[in-house]
């Protein structure tokens, strides 16, 4: 994988490596399940990948988290090349959009898949408030916990059976990989999880979104981003398959050590 001779030299180097935290301002959220509204203060590392067009006007083409005060997360199918893109974070009077300045894809994309994870780069530095506030990404692997249960957002199905533009909260377990194995056919590794939810009219669907939990980091709980909702989920079919965020940690961490810059132009308009 990318930047892996240099993942150990890196680790031992991170800033936060003894608190095994990308970010140390992270994970702090008012979230609730169980049919409440998922409000923008409850997800405030949620964003919103934009594309501009030839008219200059932007169409959402995924969502991602923000990790770092200078990087976003999503799923590699996000990315294409010659897009101009950006990244709104924050909802109504709190929304910012920041210019997408470079692009980051693992390697080993596989494009008929779309499972893997890419990194946005973005300018200026994101100043964390209430509304805007990264997830947490565990830097150290081995400390990954071991969770069966994940929390995601997705969209409710209406009575004309269309898709609300309310996300609600979603909460999914893990089965066993051979369930995803026979119902898509695929040859599934530990880079995948294979969950299921019980809400029936609830559409996880939302292509490089995080799959997530609270978490005790040295007795603070906070929400971990533990997968990627992948492409293809669009077809929203349960249970369906995920990218394991684990697996990805010494790249994230390698892109965000080669790469953070101290300066940085102006927010768009």
């Amino acid at each position: 994988m990318y930047f892996s001779q240099s993942v150990l030299f890196t680790i031992l180097l991170w800033p936060g490596a003894m608190s095994q935290l990308l970010e140390q301002d992270c994970g702090y959220t008012n979230l609730t399940v169980h049919g409440q509204d998922a409000r923008p203060v409850s997800n405030p590392w949620k964003a919103f990948i934009l594309k501009y067009n030839v008219e200059r006007t932007a169409d959402v083409v995924c969502l991602g988290t923000l990790i770092h005060k200078q990087f976003v997360l999503s799923a590699a199918r996000c990315i294409a090349r010659n897009q101009v893109l950006a990244v709104r974070l924050g909802e109504y009077s709190t929304a910012k959009t920041f210019l997408v300045t470079r692009s980051f894809r693992d390697k080993n994309f596989a494009a008929d898949y779309g499972i893997k994870a890419a990194l946005l780069q973005i300018q200026p530095d994101v100043q964390f408030n209430a509304f805007i506030r990264p997830i947490c990404i565990i830097t150290d692997p081995a400390e990954v916990p071991d969770v069966k249960t994940f929390r995601a957002a997705g969209w409710k199905k209406t009575a004309s059976g269309a898709l609300s533009i309310v996300l609600k909260p979603v909460e999914l377990t893990e089965v066993n990989l051979s369930v995803c194995n026979n119902m898509y056919r695929r040859n599934l590794t530990d880079d995948h999880i294979c969950a299921e939810h019980q809400n029936e009219d609830t559409c996880v669907s939302l292509t490089g979104g995080p799959l997530m939990q609270k978490v005790d980091m040295n007795g603070s709980l906070r929400y971990v981003q533990l997968g990627i909702i992948r492409a293809g989920v669009s077809e929203c079919r349960n249970p369906a398959v995920y990218t394991r965020l684990s697996g990805y940690i010494e790249y994230i961490l390698g892109v965000v050590s080669n790469y953070t810059v101290s300066s940085a132009p102006q927010i768009l308009v």
